[in-house]
């Protein structure tokens, strides 16, 4: 029954090549055509590398940072950091002042922007509060640029955030207003760099040497970079494929096809992603190389067949015939495999791995449709060639690999139970490394240190505090809220416990504004720096906070005094110290806090710990999906479930193996390796597949040998 039913496939693949052959010039002018098509879908293509595009509809980290927004604006903002050996020089300050002006006027979307020239200062008068800005004018007499210095440097909420301790750092933080959603602009936030870049550029702001970091910053320049990686990591894939296809393919035919057959599949797919309404993101790095794997092993199989086929005396056609007969079927498998492979994304609950997901399977289908395409026409013309015709003139290009074939068998064959002894220490060797790994979600420590950019975070981690931030909202359920002296203390003491924190640079809240304000009422006395006792003093000093001309409230509380914003500044942390931080704060919260007040986390901080999370849930997820889709097919095709799972153990241990690399050599798992799963068994399958589905009697073991070896 086997056998017949392998005789009606090989009909039908040698009926559709005999067809393919015959209107091989409609084949290629739809191939044409069909280019033509994608090449416009690419247009308006855009990079989105946001931190929501890493959650579906719905997902509770959303629903946060939107809420957040709703009360309290947009919490992206850029940094700009300047290092001198003094900042407070008259030249220094003016040019700082003027690169603040044109900052100002010309960055689009910035809804605020603060530095030591215009940062509010608040202060005691004879006559009540007086909050003005710190340098209102440049003092050029010493004793006055003195006095500004010292208070700038005795302000606390001033240090590590607009200014150093050693006073040789300065900073101008711009923040940015909510971006527009109404599809005018499909990134707006990738407007924000370039416009900052081009203010530096200008020659009379060269001196300041600026350091620049923040949410737009790395959204427009890791955007860049991974463009960029994308065509390196690409040309360097297709190099390197390019020298063993020359060794294989025998000859520049057997390289510009399978090259061509990629090129294609990457444009069509890439197109397919505008067509279906997708932006790109971080994980189109790993689709050219999936791509190169997937569409040279189809074509290498054909190839390599069609040559064995011309080697025993065949005419092109009939070669060709036949060549479909024998591997078309294994192609059609594989594909099936690794398109089950991918789609077993789909059970991931972020989105760029679900739509990976659906355009890696396009793309797997559109390189075996251009394979089955392009390979009957340019292998259907050209002259003979008798050194491979007459088996006489025929000589053996692969005695190594002959050679080395054998000795794997003899070894494979003679000693099973030594092969059996190794493969099981090397699988426990592996799963002691596995569980070395550490998921990574934070962008910034994915990025080499040799990058400016990882370098700008770098030093503001060094000289400024930290460049991450977390934000916490405290909901005291009714207006007014915030004012009462019971929650302010027990908020107090919270900050204080984030504040003393030893992952925490710095925190800003109401508490700040509320405490100067009584300090300024007691003639700056310090020992007033502290939460009033009743509600009627709260309420006046906020009252007369607003009416001196302080205009910070609506960024630290809600319009009804309901709700309080806490914000946590802290070094680039890595995702187990994120973690913990959180734990910290969520423990000390609810001892703090009684029913009555919800505390919750978000920002930039707390995406890194969601989407650490998810990854962790993902990499489970979709192993044990693809596991099982994949394990499905294979005892589908082989119409065996003891033959479908042992073909599955090959196939499990390239994820084992490399997974314990990855623990022993302390490679954190990201979001790009996250998939390596899945990739490994959709790849690796397609070996099994050829070992076992090809007719044996009918194909040599070398041959099916190293067409797996150009898909490796």
């Amino acid at each position: 029954m086997k056998t017949k039913n392998n005789d009606l496939w090989q009909r039908f693949f040698s009926s559709l090549a005999d067809k393919l052959l015959r209107f091989r010039w409609l084949g290629i002018i739809a191939v044409v055509l069909l280019t033509v098509f994608f090449s416009y879908q690419m247009q308006g293509l855009k990079f989105d590398n946001s931190n929501e595009i890493w959650f579906v509809e719905g997902d509770r980290s959303l629903d946060l940072i939107d809420k957040f927004r709703d009360i309290f604006g947009n919490d992206d903002f850029v940094v700009l950091l300047f290092e001198s050996e003094n900042f407070f020089e008259p030249e220094n300050i003016r040019r700082i002042g003027r690169l603040a002006e044109a900052m100002e006027a010309e960055v689009p979307y910035l809804r605020d922007m603060t530095w030591l020239g215009n940062v509010e200062y608040i202060e005691g008068i004879e006559d009540g509060v007086k909050i003005h800005e710190l340098l209102e004018t440049v003092p050029d007499d010493r004793e006055e640029m003195a006095e500004v210095r010292e208070k700038a440097l005795s302000e606390p909420t001033y240090l590590n955030s607009l200014i150093s301790a050693d006073g040789q750092v300065a900073a101008i933080i711009l923040e940015m207003e909510k971006y527009p959603e109404d599809g005018d602009t499909l990134d707006p936030k990738s407007e924000i760099s370039p416009s900052i870049r081009k203010i530096l550029a200008r020659p009379e702001f060269a001196p300041l040497n600026a350091y620049v970091a923040g949410g737009p910053i790395m959204h427009h320049d890791y955007s860049e970079i991974a463009g960029r990686e994308t065509r390196n990591f690409m040309g360097l894939c297709l190099l390197i494929q390019m020298a063993i296809l020359l060794w294989v393919g025998r000859g520049v035919r057997g390289v510009f096809v399978p090259i061509s057959i990629v090129f294609l599949s990457v444009l069509w797919t890439i197109g397919a992603i505008g067509l279906m309404g997708f932006t790109l993101n971080m994980m189109i790095i790993i689709l050219p190389s999936l791509l190169i794997c997937v569409g040279i092993g189809d074509s290498m199989h054909f190839i390599a067949e069609y040559q064995d086929q011309c080697d025993k005396g065949l005419a092109r056609r009939k070669a060709m015939l036949k060549t479909f007969a024998m591997v078309g079927l294994p192609c059609l498998l594989t594909t099936l495999t690794t398109m089950g492979a991918f789609l077993s994304f789909l059970t991931v609950r972020i989105k760029p791995f679900r739509e990976l997901g659906l355009y890696a399977s396009v793309g797997v289908v559109t390189a075996l449709v251009l394979t089955f395409i392009l390979i009957p026409f340019f292998y259907s013309f050209g002259k003979k060639n008798a050194r491979i015709t007459n088996p006489a003139n025929q000589k053996n290009r692969y005695d190594a690999f002959d050679r080395l074939l054998a000795r794997v068998h003899w070894i494979v064959t003679s000693g099973p139970g030594w092969v059996v002894a190794f493969f099981v220490i090397l699988a426990l060797v592996s799963i002691a490394g596995a569980l070395k790994i550490q998921v990574e979600s934070n962008t910034a420590k994915m990025l080499s240190q040799k990058l400016p950019l990882r370098q700008a975070y770098d030093f503001i981690d060094e000289r400024m505090g930290g460049s991450m931030s977390m934000e916490i909202m405290l909901y005291t359920g009714k207006t007014d809220g915030v004012k009462e002296p019971a929650f302010l203390k027990k908020m107090d003491a919270l900050q204080d416990f984030v504040d003393k924190h030893p992952l925490t640079t710095k925190t800003t809240s109401v508490l700040d504004v509320i405490k100067k304000m009584r300090r300024a009422m007691h003639n700056n006395d310090q020992e007033f720096y502290n939460v009033p006792e009743t509600l009627e003093a709260v309420s006046q000093y906020l009252f007369m906070y607003e009416t001196s001309g302080g205009d910070q409230l609506d960024k630290l509380v809600g319009f009804d005094y309901d709700i309080a914003r806490l914000t946590v500044k802290t070094r680039t942390l890595c995702t187990a110290d994120v973690r913990k931080f959180m734990r910290d704060v969520e423990d000390f919260s609810r001892k703090t806090f009684d029913d009555s007040v919800s505390v919750e986390m978000t920002g930039a901080l707390t995406w890194v710990k969601a989407l650490n999370d998810k990854i962790g849930e993902g990499v489970k997820y979709s192993f044990i999906a693809v596991l099982f889709a994949v394990g499905a097919l294979m005892i589908i095709f082989l119409r065996s479930v003891k033959l479908g799972l042992i073909s599955m153990i090959p196939n499990v241990f390239p994820i084992l193996i490399t997974l314990g690399f990855m623990g022993f050599a302390g490679i954190y798992l990201d979001m790009p390796l996250m998939c390596c799963s899945a990739i490994i068994i959709g790849v690796a399958v397609d070996d099994t597949i050829h070992f076992l589905v090809v007719p044996t009697k009918q194909c040599r073991f070398r041959n099916t040998a190293m067409s797996c070896f150009a898909n490796t």
